[in-house]
């Protein structure tokens, strides 16, 4: 039986997992920096697989992922738009991700520190989720 604090993070790392892809296919198509577009695409197929682990835990404990909502995805392809629409550097390009990326950071942090009980493995997906958000940090600063 699947703890409601495992729930609860599995879906923040699923849904966090899945917006981040989305940035960053939002993003691939104003980079010109081949080398930026080549780390991105690594992110993000590191992030579907993060993203599948979530989600084969929850429906292993007979749950199912939290389904975005219809206006996620214009939204945020929105608000990239007006971020990008006077900068497209590879710097502020790098700037915006990496703010993304530490939003995502922190809110899981927050999250795992708020939830006292969690399963070994609803743990490990957790901090693979942080590693890898860690590390995508460290790169995108290297690009500014």
């Amino acid at each position: 039986m699947l703890l409601q604090a495992e729930k609860k993070i599995l879906d923040e790392i699923s849904s966090g997992s899945r917006i981040a892809r989305l940035d960053i296919q939002t993003m691939l198509s104003k980079i010109y920096d081949e080398e930026l577009a080549l780390d991105l695409n690594r992110q993000a197929a590191r992030y579907s697989r993060i993203q599948e682990k979530a989600e084969n835990c929850l429906k292993k404990e007979g749950e199912t992922p939290k389904v975005p909502g219809v206006l996620d995805r214009p939204r945020r392809w929105a608000a990239i738009q007006a971020e990008t629409a006077l900068n497209i550097s590879t710097e502020h390009v790098a700037e915006l991700l990496m703010r993304e990326e530490k939003k995502r950071l922190d809110n899981m942090m927050d999250m795992v520190r708020e939830q006292a009980k969690t399963g070994r493995e609803t743990e490990e997906i957790a901090e693979e989720f942080m590693d890898f958000a860690e590390e995508n940090i460290r790169i995108l600063g290297t690009y500014i």
